[in-house]
């Protein structure tokens, strides 16, 4: 074998060994284009994480999706709402209103805060005109709203102020002691609803616009009917504008007249008659939520009984309530007539038969401004008794509202109140500035 042949057999044996370890021959393939290659192909990785970079940026800034925009709504309402959760795991709404009240009479006046009578000037004081301020009207509540079943929906509401009086001490004006306004359960279906509890009285609900009288409504003793009661009731809509609603309520008589600190309620006239009180009204109403054009008229009426002695007296009163607005004007008012309807108001707060009633006018010019005048008259007819110390009530008023912020609100009140002694006028002039701030 010459040295040719020795040098291809060699050849051709390293090629076969180099194949079957599955190597590449280091002249099969330029090293360099390899290189290339590979930089190739990093380029395009680079490239790629490049527009996925470009993407997520893009992502970052454009709007989102509208199932995103729904999920970030129902977060943001969440985290707005402050919940609190009671023993039973059901969700609890604590609401309120801080309520600055600042305020002067002319005269002698019954409550400085919220005067609803004028009364001789004291003796020996050297004038009978007032001023002071209190955050008594402030209130404080919560509402409980349990799940649904079905169409049925239960929900509870307790809330307070202090404006039950102030402690017998040297600086009692700044101590009011709490009172409760409101506190019921309440069950309600598609078109009825049963109420158990404290709540506004059947018989004329509607009051008169104001800040200043929160904690009792304005014209009480002049022409509007108020109580808040303990009561069941039954409301049922005959169609979606007319609801009829009826209970039995406490027999409140009015005619508690201590003016002590009671610890226990005392047995009364209402009480020892043995029987509740029982109150009606028909509604009707086109108002929906947020509406500028709305009209509703109510009429309501209420029967008790009171024990005088040993005889048993009826009680009753009976009256028609409206209110109703277009765009920039609204009005409301009552009317009303009624025997020993003192618990109420009624008859300037004294055992007669008396009718009267209230009007006012709202503008509207802007949704943070408002006004409201109006007055009220409440007149005893009952000519059977002579010795009343007093026979009319007559109050006129105007109010100025504004909104700082849908929370905050400020307003500034007048009233004008004449009351009626036999022959001789007694009037006093109300000034009011009123801060709240709900929440």
């Amino acid at each position: 074998m010459n040295f040719k042949r020795f040098l291809l057999v060699s050849t051709t044996a390293v090629l076969v060994a180099t194949a079957a370890l599955g190597a590449r021959p280091a002249f099969a393939q330029d090293p360099l284009d390899e290189m290339k290659r590979e930089l190739a192909a990093l380029r395009a990785e680079v490239q790629q994480l490049r527009q996925q970079v470009d993407t997520l940026k893009g992502s970052a800034t454009a709007p989102p999706a509208a199932a995103d925009v729904d999920v970030l709504r129902a977060q943001v309402s969440e985290l707005a709402q402050t919940k609190v959760e009671s023993t039973s795991r059901i969700p609890v709404k604590l609401f309120g209103t801080v309520h600055a009240h600042f305020f002067s009479n002319s005269a002698n006046a019954n409550w400085l805060d919220i005067p609803n009578l004028v009364l001789p000037p004291p003796a020996g004081t050297g004038g009978a005109g007032t001023t002071s301020g209190t955050l008594r009207q402030t209130r404080l509540g919560f509402t409980i709203d349990a799940p649904a079943v079905g169409s049925v929906k239960t929900t509870g509401v307790v809330a307070m102020d202090f404006f039950g009086g102030i402690p017998g001490f040297q600086t009692g004006q700044v101590m009011g002691l709490p009172r409760v306004l409101v506190a019921f359960a309440r069950i309600e279906g598609e078109r009825t609803a049963v109420e158990v509890g404290q709540d506004h009285m059947i018989l004329a609900p509607r009051d008169p616009t104001s800040l200043a009288g929160f904690a009792f409504p304005l014209l009480f003793r002049s022409g509007n009917l108020y109580l808040r009661v303990p009561q069941a009731r039954i409301e049922h809509l005959i169609t979606p504008r007319v609801r009829v609603t009826g209970g039995i309520v406490a027999p409140v008589g009015g005619d508690l007249t201590s003016t002590d600190y009671t610890f226990v309620p005392p047995a009364l006239g209402g009480e020892r008659s043995r029987r509740p009180a029982v109150q009606g009204r028909v509604a009707y109403s086109t108002h929906q939520p947020d509406a500028t054009r709305f009209v509703d008229i109510g009429v309501s009426g209420h029967l008790g009984w009171e024990r005088q002695g040993v005889n048993l007296e009826e009680a009753w009163a009976g009256a028609i309530d409206f209110a109703a607005r277009r765009d920039l004007v609204g009005v409301a008012g009552e009317v009303f007539t009624g025997d020993n309807a003192d618990a109420f108001g009624g008859a300037l707060g004294l055992d007669a038969r008396s009718a009267g009633g209230w009007a006012e006018v709202q503008l509207y010019p802007s949704q943070r401004l408002s006004f409201a005048a109006g007055a009220g008259i409440d007149d005893i007819s009952d000519s059977r008794r002579f010795a009343l110390p007093r026979r009319q009530n007559v109050s006129g008023y105007g109010s100025v509202t504004f909104a700082l912020t849908p929370d905050v609100q400020a307003s500034f009140e007048y009233r004008a109140l004449r009351t009626t002694a036999g022959r001789l006028d007694r009037t006093n002039h109300h000034f009011d500035w009123v801060l709240v701030h709900k929440f």
